[in-house]
């Protein structure tokens, strides 16, 4: 026998993935009982000491309990019952736990011996606990094993670029939001006399104002979506310090435990992946107009001077 306790870390782990992997330990059983199926025929007609054996007696479980933020929980015993609650109530589902085993005896002649092995998932929003005891008499399992290793190995990292630069994503889409009706704003002062003079003296005010104005603008506008979308995706706060001159405590994103645990797509989390892509495109989307918007605002502040001096 050996055992392996499997770390997830820094990953997220889509329903995609999850579904992959309970599809496949529902196959493998499936495929176990058809070959204790088939030997059973094959054996019959041998007397036990001429029997040969891989599967005797398969007897494979795939269990699960799911506990609902409604503080109700269901345990189901069969794949089906699973994959449709799994389908339909995923966004409701706090934590679930898998436990998935087989035993079965592999047999030649007289000789022969039990093998049972078994892989528990506990599977929360931030973290999955892993637990594998496969047998070294015998691949089965190993394949699911791999599997695991290999989702867990290939999934995206948690601390991306859109964590990364949630700052400089939410200015520049802020911004770019703004820059227009900022521009319109600025422009339409320069009709009162005092603003027209101060244009013409300092030549930094008018792209300055703009500037400052399409942050606040944009960021008024836009800045409740943006905070939505990141909501289940930032890292907790922790405590840094005490600013005496403020007068409260300062907190920072943690950081260290974002890192140490992951994403997994349930429960609070199943927007997740959509938000980070929306994030994405919302960016990109955009980071085209910002160009074209310095433009404009060069080309306005040129001509703000031009008429605060001229007029």
């Amino acid at each position: 026998m050996y055992n392996d306790t499997i770390k997830v870390a820094n990953k997220i782990i889509s329903e995609t993935d999850l579904a992959d992997i309970f599809q496949r330990m529902n196959d493998e059983i499936k495929e176990n009982e058809q070959i204790c199926r088939q030997e059973k025929m094959q054996n019959e007609k041998y007397e036990w000491d001429y029997q040969h054996w891989t599967t005797k007696d398969f007897e494979g479980e795939f269990k699960c309990e799911f506990n609902f933020y409604d503080d109700t929980n269901i345990t189901v015993d069969n794949y089906n019952s699973f994959i449709t609650i799994f389908n339909n109530r995923l966004h409701e589902v706090k934590d679930m736990w898998i436990r998935y085993s087989y035993s079965y005896w592999i047999q030649n002649g007289r000789d022969q011996k039990m093998v049972s092995k078994h892989i528990n998932m506990n599977i929360y929003e931030y973290k999955m606990d892993i637990e594998v005891n496969l047998s070294s008499d015998d691949k089965k399992m190993d394949d699911i094993y791999q599997l695991i290793k290999d989702k867990i190995l290939h999934a995206p990292e948690r601390y991306d670029r859109v964590i990364k630069k949630k700052s400089s994503i939410t200015n520049k889409i802020g911004f770019a939001l703004g820059a227009i009706p900022s521009l319109v704003i600025c422009t339409l002062l320069v009709f009162v006399p005092t603003i027209r003079q101060i244009y013409g003296m300092t030549y930094v005010l008018f792209p300055i104002a703009v500037v400052l104005l399409a942050f606040m603008v944009g960021n008024t506008i836009f800045g409740g979506k943006l905070d939505r979308l990141y909501s289940t995706l930032v890292p907790e706060k922790k405590y840094d310090h005490y600013d005496a001159n403020a007068g409260k405590s300062v907190y920072k994103d943690d950081i260290e435990k974002y890192l140490e645990t992951s994403e997994i797509i349930i429960g609070k989390n199943i927007d997740n992946i959509k938000n980070r892509k929306e994030i994405v495109e919302l960016e990109q989307k955009y980071s085209k107009y910002i160009p074209i918007e310095l433009i404009v605002l060069l080309v306005m502040s040129i001509i703000m001077i031009v008429v605060g001096k001229l007029i």
